[in-house]
């Protein structure tokens, strides 16, 4: 395959060719991150793969904050994506300092926290009914906003009500109230469905599933729960969602706020996950 020449500094190659490092500007993640065929997903703020139907390729942030991938990998590329990253293409930086660096190079690899988990498989179940339907079912993110989520989210510690409180409203903002309200009223539409005027959100993405998709195993479940926590945060009345979102989860003690969220979490993550597999 014909490929373009990169800027690039053959001094800091690792092997004298393939794991050369070649540096772009973060607006080269623009055309993926708002793509509706392709996903991109992170291990950590420094650590991201881009995925494409047909394949995939990991990519670093230094401290600089730009993006940098191998040359064997990028000489791997379609040649019209290697002139996307042509264009952002900057000069050598010396800069490889990253978690992707290590796990890659120095094999320290770590799991991603569910936190990670869980927004990359919401933007892998997005990305996957966007291929198959022409539509996202929620808002894409910006590269920045992307990053900040995976950094807010790569250690959540949860010490007490306030800290519990404090990331179920953002989770909540996150996921739920990032929902296209107007495009899937849209694609409803187009499936011979009306939505009542005044739904949004959960409410359209659960007629989305059950009567456009078929799903009856209620997957749409875990978000109610998260937006009746984000009412119990946010409003004073009383502790009943708290109660009843616990039971459901199966924790029994109401002051165990990590093992609430990290369970909550989890079943959020599966839910996009299971979407995937059945409907992506």
């Amino acid at each position: 395959m014909a490929s373009i020449t990169f800027n690039h500094d053959p001094k800091e190659s690792l092997d004298g060719h393939f794991l050369t490092p070649v540096y772009f500007d973060n607006e080269v993640l623009v055309k993926h991150l708002y793509s509706k065929t392709i996903a991109v997903s992170f291990a950590s703020e420094t650590y991201g793969t881009i995925n494409w139907s047909d394949g995939c390729m990991s990519f670093g942030i230094n401290s600089k904050g730009a993006i940098f991938a191998w040359l064997g990998d990028l000489e791997q590329l379609t040649v019209a994506e290697q002139h996307h990253w042509k264009e952002h293409n900057l000069l050598a930086q010396n800069d490889t300092k990253s978690e992707f660096f290590d796990a890659q190079i120095n094999a320290q690899f770590s799991e991603p926290t569910v936190g990670i988990q869980a927004i990359n498989a919401l933007e892998d179940w997005n990305a996957a009914f966007a291929l198959k339907h022409g539509t996202e079912l929620y808002k894409p993110k910006a590269f920045t906003d992307r990053i900040e989520v995976v950094r807010r989210y790569r250690r959540v510690i949860i010490n007490s009500e306030d800290d519990f409180i404090r990331f179920v409203s953002e989770l909540n903002e996150i996921i739920n109230e990032n929902v296209d309200n107007a495009k899937i009223r849209k694609f409803l539409t187009s499936n011979n469905l009306t939505p009542d005027a005044g739904s949004k959100g959960n409410k359209l993405l659960e007629m989305t599933y059950r009567d456009v998709l078929g799903d009856t195993k209620n997957l749409i479940a875990p978000f109610f729960w998260l937006y009746d926590l984000r009412l119990w945060a946010d409003h004073d009345m009383g502790d009943g969602k708290l109660v009843d979102v616990a039971a459901q989860l199966g924790i029994a003690d109401l002051k165990d706020f990590e093992a609430i969220f990290t369970k909550l979490l989890e079943r959020l993550r599966d839910a996009f996950t299971e979407l995937k597999a059945a409907y992506g």
